[in-house]
C-alpha cells in the first residue's frame, strides 16, 4: 500500500489541467538503484485547483497571487517520497538496509509566464535538506493535440542528496561490510520532457508524458546506485470538472 500511495503522489502533479480531474493513470519508470527492477503501476488519480487554494498532490497550498495572473506566488506543504526502498532491490545486502522515511517539506513557488521557481525545505526532521528548482515549459497547440515541452534543473543539498544516495555507517555494518559507508555530496538533476494532451470530448482527455532525467555522474560513486539517467512514461485517461 505504501508503494501505491507514493507512486500516486508522484504522478498526480502531471494531471493538473483543469479546475479538477479524476481518472486512471499508468506509469512505467526505470530505477537508478542497484539491482532494482523497472516499476510499472496503474492507479486512480484526483486533482483540484482553485483560484487561491490548491491540492495538487503531493502538494497542497495557497496562491498568494491568483493563479490566473501572468505571474503567481504560492506557499504550501509537499509530501516528499524517499524514492529509495531497500525491499525493491534484488541485492540481498541492500535488502538488509533500513527503510528511509518520507518527509514533509515547506515549499514556495513563483511563476512568471513560462518560467517557474520552487524552493523546498524539509520541516519533518527526516533529513533537514532542501532543493531549489527552475523550470521552463510552454504549451503548443496543434490542430488536435496540446503539446507541452519542458525542461527543469534541480539542486539537491548535501543532506537531501545523502539521504537519497548515501550509505550510513549503521547500514554498512548491517551488511557486514559488503556495502561500504558513503557520504553523498550535493547533486543536481536535469530533466527534459514533453506532455501531450488529446481531448476525447469536452470533459474527457487522454494524457501522455515522456520524461528523461539525468543526475550528476558523481552519484554513481554510491554503492547503491548504478545509473545516473532514468526514463519514464506516463499515460492517463481523465475526466475534467
Amino acid at each position: 500500500m505504501k508503494k501505491v500511495l507514493l507512486t500516486c503522489f508522484t504522478l498526480l502533479p502531471l494531471l493538473a489541467k483543469a479546475d479538477g480531474s479524476i481518472g486512471i493513470v499508468g506509469d512505467y519508470s526505470q530505477s537508478l538503484y542497484k539491482d532494482t527492477d523497472n516499476q510499472a503501476k496503474v492507479l486512480p488519480a484526483f486533482s483540484y485547483e482553485g483560484e487561491r487554494a490548491y491540492v495538487k498532490l503531493p502538494e497542497i497550498g495557497y496562491h498568494l497571487i491568483p493563479k490566473a495572473s501572468y505571474q503567481s506566488l504560492s506557499a504550501g506543504l509537499r509530501y516528499q517520497p524517499s524514492a529509495f526502498d531497500p525491499d525493491d532491490s534484488n541485492d540481498s545486502h541492500i535488502q538488509l538496509m533500513d527503510d528511509r522515511d518520507d518527509s514533509t517539506m515547506a515549499v514556495v513557488n513563483y511563476r512568471w509566464g513560462p518560467i517557474s521557481l520552487k524552493m523546498a525545505q524539509d520541516i519533518s526532521g527526516v533529513h533537514d535538506g532542501y532543493f531549489g528548482q527552475v523550470s521552463l515549459g510552454y504549451p503548443v497547440q496543434t490542430s488536435i493535440w496540446q503539446l507541452i515541452p519542458s525542461i527543469s534543473y534541480r539542486y539537491l543539498s548535501d543532506k537531501m542528496s545523502d539521504y537519497l544516495f548515501g550509505v550510513s555507517s549503521s547500514d554498512a555494518s548491517r551488511t557486514g561490510g559488503s556495502i561500504s559507508a558513503y557520504d553523498a555530496p550535493s547533486t543536481t538533476e536535469l530533466s527534459v520532457g514533453i506532455r501531450a494532451i488529446y481531448p476525447i470530448s469536452s470533459n474527457t482527455s487522454f494524457m501522455l508524458n515522456l520524461k528523461h532525467t539525468e543526475y550528476d555522474d558523481e552519484i554513481k560513486q554510491s554503492p547503491i546506485v548504478t545509473e545516473n539517467k532514468i526514463n519514464s512514461i506516463t499515460a492517463a485517461f481523465l475526466y475534467n470538472f
